[in-house]
This record gives C-alpha cells, sequence and structure tokens, in this order.
C-alpha cells in the first residue's frame, strides 16, 4: 500500500523511525549493496576510525546538525507493495478499477446521501401516480374497445330487425295458441292490420277494431311473422330476450332482455358476454306477457356522443316536437305494441316512478295519473309545460323507460307511455 505524505518536514525523531521503516541494504541482508558507511553522511566526520566500536549506538544517532533531508512528496510501501510494483504500473492501473464505492465519501456526502422522510414520500407518490396512471390508460383503451363491440353487436342485430328475410323458415314463429295469450280484451280482437313499414311512414295509429273473424278468413301479417322469427332467433341464443323496442327518428332500437334481477343486464350484452355498455332490459319482475302488467320497465344505459347510446334519446321527449309526435313500438313473441308518450321528468332512484306491483286497480290508476302531473316536457317558446291529459282505466296499460341523467349519480329520467294499440295477428 503506498502511503504519501507532503508539507511538514518531520522531526530528527521522526527521521529515525522513518529511516528504520525504510528498505536498507542492511534489512535485506546484501552486503553487496552496502556502498556507504552511514557515518561518512555526517558532517563532523572527516575521517571513520577503525579501531572505534560499530556497535556503539551513540554513533547510529543523527547529528543534529546534519541537514534534514526533503521528504516531500516522499512515498513509503508497506505490506506486499514495492518499487517494482510502481515502477511496473500496477500502481497507476490500480487506479483504472477504481469504482465508486471503493472511496469513502465525507460526512456531507454522506448527510446529503441520506433520504429524508419528505423524499421518501416524494418517491412514493411518483409510483402511485404512475401506476394510476398506467391503470387508468388501460382502463380507457378497453372501454373503448368495448364499446366498439357492442357497437358491433347491436348493428348486426339491428341489421338482421329490419331485413327482409331470415336463415329458417319463418313458419317456425307461427304459434297456433296464440288467440289464448291472456291479456286485455281488447288484445283478443281482430284489428285492421297495419305493417311496421306504415306505421314508421307515418300511419294513423287510432284503432280499429272489427267483428271477429273467421279463422279461415285472417290475413297473415307477414312482417309481424317475420319479427316473430327474428325474435325466435334471438331466443335460441338467449332465452332472457323479452322483445325488441323501437323508438322512430331516435338511436333507440334494441333487442330487450329480461333477467334474474336487475343488474345483471347493466354490464352484459344481449348475447351474455360482459361488456360496460349493458343491454335494454326489462324489469325482473315483469310477467313474460305484457299485457299482464299494469306498467311494464325497462332499463338502459344514458350513453352519450357513441352509436350505441341506448336510452340516451329519451331526453329528446322534453321537447315539444317528440313529446306531441313520436311513438314507442315493443316487438314480443305476442305480437307489436305501440304507446303513446305522456310523461317525461327527472326522478331520484328511490322513487316509485318504476313501481310494477300494484294491490288493486285503483291503485295503477291513481299512479298514472299523478306520473302525468309530474311531466317537465316544456314548449321551448313559451315554456309552458307540456299535457296531454290522459284519463285511465283499469284496462289500461303503460310502458315506463328509465335512464340515468349523467349527473348526480342518484338522479334518473323516467318517460311514461300508454298503450294505445295491440297489433296480434
Amino acid at each position: 500500500m503506498l502511503l504519501f505524505r507532503s508539507g511538514r518536514r518531520p522531526s530528527e525523531e521522526e527521521s529515525a523511525e522513518e529511516d528504520a521503516l525504510t528498505f536498507t541494504p542492511e534489512e535485506e541482508g546484501d552486503p553487496a549493496e552496502d556502498n556507504t558507511d552511514p557515518e561518512e553522511n555526517s558532517p563532523d566526520s572527516a575521517y571513520h576510525d577503525p579501531d572505534e566500536n560499530d556497535d556503539d549506538p551513540d554513533e547510529d544517532e543523527p547529528d543534529e546538525a546534519a541537514p534534514a533531508p526533503d521528504y516531500e512528496d516522499e512515498l513509503t510501501f508497506e505490506g506486499d507493495d514495492s518499487d517494482s510494483d510502481f515502477e511496473s504500473g500496477v500502481f497507476v492501473n490500480s487506479l483504472d478499477e477504481l469504482e465508486e464505492d471503493d472511496i469513502p465519501l465525507s460526512e456531507t456526502a454522506l448527510e446529503a446521501e441520506r433520504t429524508s422522510a419528505f423524499e421518501y414520500i416524494r418517491r412514493v407518490m411518483f409510483w402511485l401516480f404512475l401506476a394510476a396512471f398506467l391503470v387508468s390508460s388501460f382502463l380507457l383503451v378497453r372501454n373503448l374497445i368495448q364499446k366498439q363491440q357492442a357497437a358491433k353487436i347491436y348493428r348486426d342485430i339491428q341489421a338482421e330487425f329490419f331485413s327482409t328475410g331470415f336463415s329458417f323458415d319463418v313458419s317456425e314463429a307461427f304459434r297456433t295458441d296464440r288467440s289464448k295469450t291472456p291479456g286485455l280484451e281488447e288484445d283478443r280482437e281482430q284489428h285492421t292490420i297495419r305493417t311496421m313499414t306504415d306505421l314508421l311512414e307515418g300511419a294513423e295509429n287510432e284503432v280499429f277494431v272489427t267483428t271477429e273473424v273467421p279463422e279461415e278468413n285472417r290475413v297473415v301479417n307477414e312482417d309481424l311473422e317475420r319479427k316473430r322469427a327474428f325474435l325466435q332467433n334471438m331466443i335460441r341464443k338467449n332465452s332472457d330476450v323479452y322483445g325488441y323496442i323501437i323508438v322512430p327518428n331516435t338511436k333507440i332500437s334494441y333487442p330487450v332482455c329480461r333477467g334474474k334481477d336487475n343488474d345483471y343486464y347493466l354490464n352484459h350484452a344481449v348475447t351474455g358476454e360482459y361488456n360496460p355498455v349493458g343491454c335494454v332490459f326489462a324489469d325482473y319482475r315483469c310477467e313474460p306477457s305484457i299485457t299482464k302488467n299494469f306498467n311494464t320497465v325497462f332499463y338502459g344505459h344514458n350513453i352519450e356522443n357513441t352509436d350505441v347510446s341506448m336510452f340516451h334519446d329519451v331526453t329528446l321527449f322534453f321537447q315539444k316536437e317528440f313529446f306531441y309526435n313520436s311513438y314507442i313500438y315493443v316487438y314480443t313473441m305476442d305480437g307489436l305494441y305501440i304507446y303513446e308518450p305522456f310523461a317525461v321528468y327527472e326522478a331520484a332512484y328511490d322513487d316509485e316512478y318504476f313501481r310494477v306491483d300494484f294491490a288493486s286497480a285503483d291503485e295503477f290508476i291513481a299512479f298514472a295519473a299523478d306520473a302525468q302531473t309530474l311531466s317537465e316536457a316544456k314548449d321551448p317558446e313559451t315554456f309552458e309545460v307540456l299535457s296531454k291529459d290522459f284519463t285511465f282505466t283499469d284496462k289500461d296499460r303503460i310502458l315506463t323507460l328509465s335512464t340515468c341523467t349523467n349527473g348526480y349519480y342518484t338522479q334518473r329520467y323516467a318517460l311514461h307511455a300508454k298503450l294505445i294499440r295491440t297489433i296480434l295477428e
């Protein structure tokens, strides 16, 4: 190991000790290398007396008057180090092998390296924010992908619903026992036959009731049978399929499911696969036959700025044009049900706007009348609240559409519509 000493000149006693540690020919035991007599360096001795005792320790002591050697930058070796190591470059080369950890830090550097509580918190917060950013990015990308998947699912279904043909014989959808379907008395009467195309093109929706027509004289409503065939095909894929809802001049055109609760189809598509877009679904407490429900309730998300908006366009019924001129069409295996809106308003999630069970017909009549008074549809010019002043009886049935407001999480939009016509044949 090399030791560097510089600065202060050592005292004579320290010089003696240094001389004792310095490699000399005597210590190496090689008499051939001893070419100088120690006393020849003494300024007080002009000659060396051969008779004098060389072992006298007094003669080995340096003369106080002798000039001290220059110890500036003097170096010595300890251990296994030697002059040959230095001269061969081993020492210099070893500097290249030094690493940062080999050099001890000063106290100031050590203090700066110590992590304070604030620095620890800063690092933790950095990693937490980074993790949150990565997770949020992942969820955002996944949500976009799932919306695209939902859009494809429902676009394909809509295309099939409005198509003119199916992959199997539509005769499979005919039901010979349809006349025995429980419901209102009017539902078992033969109505004038209007195709869906006629209805969407603005045909009047008044109910035209005729006398019972003999079975052999009835005309098959091909449009209705195609829709039944479509629903039959959907039910084969998912037994929870309840029907299909259409609101002309809006994006509301979706299959309707009915699950075992009101949670499953909040985040499952009609195909049964997980998707946050969900599916329009009927309240699980509703009867399979619409006419057996005083109030049939459908739920759907309010999704903005996407191809699959579900019940977002319910908000259009706050406008005068939609409130007075729009109708809602619901297909089931029993037939086509046509509803006219009579109330739209904002409600709390725990209000009774989605009530399904009524102890009596009178309770239902009071419920429908109260809902009509809650309507918030307004004339855009006069801001007058719009009303249709419907009257209700125990023979009436209504449909309720429910969706979120996208505001406070407890708020909902409720749209009520009265059944004004049924086409069962």
